[in-house]
């Protein structure tokens, strides 16, 4: 059975252990892209965002999702720590209406 893309919640700072981005939840599992939000001291800490209109993806199967570096080179999970220091990361949700793209600064 494939998952399908029932809801998209996105995470605002202070609504879940002071984490931000976006919960993709699908008839069979939740998808989380967040960032830890918390400060310690002086630190400056990223966010995800999307461009897209996250409603025209309700209903979509997901077929693959793919963690990309700024060059477009696709990274496996366990590369993304030293990807992300410092640059940008866009994680491509592909689906048989399009691919949605949520990026990580």
């Amino acid at each position: 059975m494939v998952a399908k893309i029932e809801k998209i919640l996105e995470i605002e700072e202070g609504d879940w252990d002071d984490f931000c981005g976006f919960r993709i939840k699908t008839n069979k599992q939740i998808i989380e892209l967040s960032i830890s939000s918390g400060q310690c001291c002086c630190e400056n800490y990223g966010y995800f965002m999307t461009n897209d209109k996250t409603s025209d993806f309700i209903g979509a199967k997901i077929l693959d999702v793919q963690i990309v570096d700024e060059s477009l080179n696709q990274k496996k999970m366990d590369d993304i720590i030293k990807m992300y220091e410092g640059g940008t990361m866009f994680v491509n949700i592909i689906t048989n209406k399009g691919v949605l793209q949520f990026t990580a600064y």
